[in-house]
């Protein structure tokens, strides 16, 4: 016998079904094409040195994400191609998050072709791609889609029944959603409104005597996990953004960009347009029309279903509620440091969708089981109803299909972003193909482009931590007779000194400088400030010896061979001469190079 909820329309569970293939077949299509970005290399190479289970509690930045750390370290044990598994990863995710969507649009509406065109909406939304492309978000908030829309699937079965097994499930997915992401907090909450809001009725005390009466041991463990994680967020986790912008401004430019302009073209299909300035990602950026045309849309299906159906604000209120709350957190976070930009960016409102649906549903659906379920107002709708109600079909089917054609077109267009031109991949993978097979090989340690790596992420956007994700077997010395660099498009080139001083032309004709078991000084024709600088000599050894260079009061070690040689060490001083010694009696150097700079790229390797 199947299950009531999934009895009498197997044509819609196909129909379900076929919607979930497509949108699986969509998400592989966008991740095998994107690749690591910025936090995910920082993610993998953490995960290289987890070593025991404690450390998955580490806080990455100001998260607190032992899923996703456990995740990382899986994908650090491939091989330095890892980005097959990396995708699975969030394809799995995505599949999760899906399944939980259907699974509660199932238990509210029931097993009907609304809960298609429901699905459809989410699958297609350009809300949740950069969750989706950018894998350290994905990790963090594709689990809350799960958790979310998952706990309200078993929350109300629970209602409806009063069977523990169903409050269990809730409390687990709950725990699931915290040690992914700090925000599942809000899950508990969303549970709470449902309870106080649908399946609830009287005054709002009767309704609270009534839901801790009812509901007080399900309660009881879903604050107090709520709680303890709280604690411990509070107390172990280091909160990373320190207060740089404050004031009426910050706010009133988050509110518009997040909730004026993102949010409202978001939910329709949107935004059809986006700033694409700091590739792979983009930010939202529709026309000021469409914005506008957004807010008349939804305010006049909030009045449409306010004519028709009794009972439809409070899911209007707890979307509102929610939206306000994920306002309030990046207000008192990212826009410290950022501004009211940070409000086009979808990352911080991909959670809102799930809580959108189900308020359409709430708004739309006499929820089997609720009491406070909303309903038609009457048999035969008012003078003033009767027009929306006439063209409400109409309407809705050409509003659906906008929404679905729109949500494609943005999600495309978002995702070929990050397939074309992706900085980040295409320096690390050039410098994977120049330097893999050569052997090991002595690199500089510098600073990748800022494209690649943002600045602000020192030391994470230095070659030293990068580029050993990617390639085995390359070391960064401070000292080395032959020293490769990258350029700006990760190509590998021995290296060349940018000379800020050097040394004048020694005095012995076809020597130089010549430094024998007696050292000797060396001055420059001037003084490099005090900073990072890379010393090169050039100099032929009459034997096998080993070679001491004195910089202030820091010695280098050097073995040199018979022959020509160079030389290029690693300094941090203030330098305007140098000393070498340290050679055995009867060997001797002729030294015709001494350049001090910044290593640069010369001939290609």
């Amino acid at each position: 016998m199947p299950h009531p909820l999934l009895a009498g329309r197997p044509a819609v569970l196909v129909a379900s079904a076929a919607v979930l293939v497509g949108g699986l077949l969509g998400r592989i299509w966008a991740v095998q094409g994107s690749w690591f970005y910025t936090d995910d290399h920082r993610l993998v190479r953490d995960g290289l040195t987890t070593d025991s289970p404690a450390r998955l509690l580490d806080p990455f930045d100001s998260q607190l994400m032992p899923l996703g750390r456990a995740l990382a370290w899986l994908v650090s044990t491939t091989s330095p191609d890892r980005w097959v598994l990396t995708a699975t990863t969030t394809v799995v995710l995505h599949l999760l998050a899906s399944l939980a969507c259907l699974a509660m649009l199932v238990v509210l509406v029931g097993v009907r072709w609304r809960v298609v065109v429901l699905l459809a909406l989410y699958q297609t939304s350009a809300v949740v791609l950069p969750a989706t492309m950018w894998w350290a978000a994905a990790l963090n908030q594709l689990p809350l889609q799960a958790v979310l829309m998952g706990s309200v699937a078993t929350w109300v079965l629970h209602l409806r029944s009063g069977r523990r097994r169903w409050a269990a499930a809730t409390a687990v997915l709950v725990a699931v959603g915290l040690l992914a992401y700090v925000k599942a907090v809000l899950v508990p909450l969303v549970l709470a409104a449902l309870l106080l809001g649908w399946f609830t009725d009287g005054g709002p005390w009767q309704r609270v005597r009534a839901a801790v009466r009812g509901q007080w041991q399900a309660a009881l463990a879903l604050g107090t996990l709520g709680a303890v994680f709280s604690v411990y967020y509070l107390t172990q986790v280091p909160q990373v953004f320190v207060e740089s912008q404050t004031g009426e401004q910050v706010a009133d430019d988050l509110a518009g960009s997040m909730l004026g302009s993102t949010l409202p073209v978001g939910l329709l299909g949107g935004p059809w347009r986006w700033d694409t300035s700091n590739p792979p990602t983009s930010y939202a950026d529709p026309p000021g029309w469409a914005v506008a045309l957004s807010w008349v849309v939804l305010l006049s299906l909030v009045a449409g279903l306010a004519l028709l159906r009794r009972r439809t604000g409070r899911a209007w209120l707890l979307l509102g509620g929610y939206a306000a709350v994920a306002f309030v957190l990046v207000l008192t976070s990212r826009a410290q440091v950022v501004g009211g930009v940070v409000g086009l960016e979808y990352r911080y409102l991909t959670d809102v969708l799930p809580v959108a649906l189900l308020a359409l549903v709430l708004a739309t659906t006499r929820v089997e089981g609720a009491v406070g379920s909303s309903e038609p107002r009457a048999a035969r709708p008012t003078r003033y109803a009767a027009p929306y109600a006439k063209l409400a079909l109409p309407v809705t089917a050409l509003l659906v299909a906008a929404v679905l054609v729109g949500g494609v077109l943005s999600s495309v267009t978002y995702v070929r972003t990050w397939h074309q031109d992706n900085p980040g991949e295409a320096y690390l993978v050039t410098a994977r193909e120049t330097l893999t097979g050569r052997g090991s090989l002595d690199l500089a340690d510098q600073v990748v482009p800022p494209d690649v790596v943002p600045g602000y992420q020192f030391p994470a956007n230095t070659t030293k931590l990068l580029l050993p994700l990617q390639v085995p077997g390359l070391r960064f010395p401070e000292v080395t007779d032959d020293l490769v660099v990258l350029d700006d498009t990760g190509r590998a080139h021995r290296a060349e000194i940018d000379v800020a001083v050097d040394a004048p032309p020694g005095p012995e004709e076809g020597c130089g400088w010549r430094i024998g078991s007696a050292p000797v000084t060396i001055d420059l024709d001037g003084t490099a400030f005090d900073s990072t600088w890379w010393v090169h000599l050039g100099f032929a050894a009459s034997t096998d010896d080993t070679v001491e260079v004195t910089v202030q009061d820091t010695t280098t070690r050097a073995a040199v061979r018979q022959g020509p040689n160079s030389l290029y060490w690693r300094v941090e001083a203030e330098i305007g001469s140098l000393t070498i010694g340290g050679l055995r009696s009867g060997t001797s150097l002729c030294v015709d190079v001494v350049e001090v700079g910044d290593a640069v790229p010369g001939a290609p390797l």
